[in-house]
């Protein structure tokens, strides 16, 4: 069991390092499932995204480091804002949403970019302070943090039926896969961010055959006048 243990987190088991990698492989495969069910347009999805925020980072940040609720924290509230946003979609069935493609417009843009900004402040918390952050070698830290905070972000996009967000996903998780492959990653943490960028490629076509929000009023209003 401890030899399982170790091939899949390279950690050893019972440590605190060995945890917490587990912890994250866990949260990151929730975030696959919830874009797979997104895809879908299911509601479920973001019930398993705030899932995936408590079981990784909010648990590690409990138990470990109180610090990080500043990153955790947001990360849960921009899912539970998600849940919010999708839910003023209309049903189409038990707990899929009719979604309407809205236009990736300037302020998409705008928010996007200040939101990855304000996550990877708050993620990187002292070692931005302390200027460490700054310093030779810490590269590595900043892509895989800049990358985690654009997947978070393209789910709030999600939420807005804003269809480049899966695209946005996909590459942010590429990057992140590229970024760790270099580090000597655990298994099953490189594993599960593969299976995201393959899961947010699914989510991009997915979609494509989604109204916009333009044609989904144009047909209402040709209905009402038929009527």
């Amino acid at each position: 069991m401890e030899e399982i243990f170790f091939n899949l987190f390279s950690q050893l088991p019972g440590t605190e390092s060995g945890t917490q990698v587990a912890l994250f492989s866990l949260s990151a495969l929730l975030s696959v499932v919830a874009a797979l069910l997104l895809a879908h347009r299911n509601d479920l999805g973001w019930w398993a995204q705030m899932l995936a925020v408590f079981a990784g980072p909010l648990v590690i940040a409990l138990q470990y480091d109180l610090t990080l609720l500043s990153y955790a924290l947001p990360y849960f509230a921009l899912a539970a804002f998600g849940l919010w946003r999708f839910s003023r979609f209309e049903f189409q069935g038990k707990f899929t949403r009719k979604v309407t493609l809205g236009r990736f417009g300037l302020m998409p843009i705008i928010l996007t970019v200040l939101g990855v900004l304000g996550l990877t402040a708050l993620h990187l918390g002292e070692m931005l302070t302390t200027g460490f952050a700054f310093t030779a070698g810490t590269s590595v830290i900043w892509l895989s943090f800049v990358s985690e905070a654009l997947v978070v972000t393209s789910f709030a996009l999600i939420a807005c039926g804003l269809r480049p967000g899966w695209l946005l996903m996909a590459l942010a998780s590429l990057v992140y896969v590229v970024t760790i492959f270099n580090s000597n990653p655990a298994l099953a943490l490189l594993g599960t961010w593969v299976f995201m960028v393959l899961a947010s490629v699914y989510g991009w076509f997915a979609w494509r055959g989604l109204p916009t929000r333009g044609e989904s009023a144009a047909d209402a209003a040709t209905t009402l006048e038929t009527n």
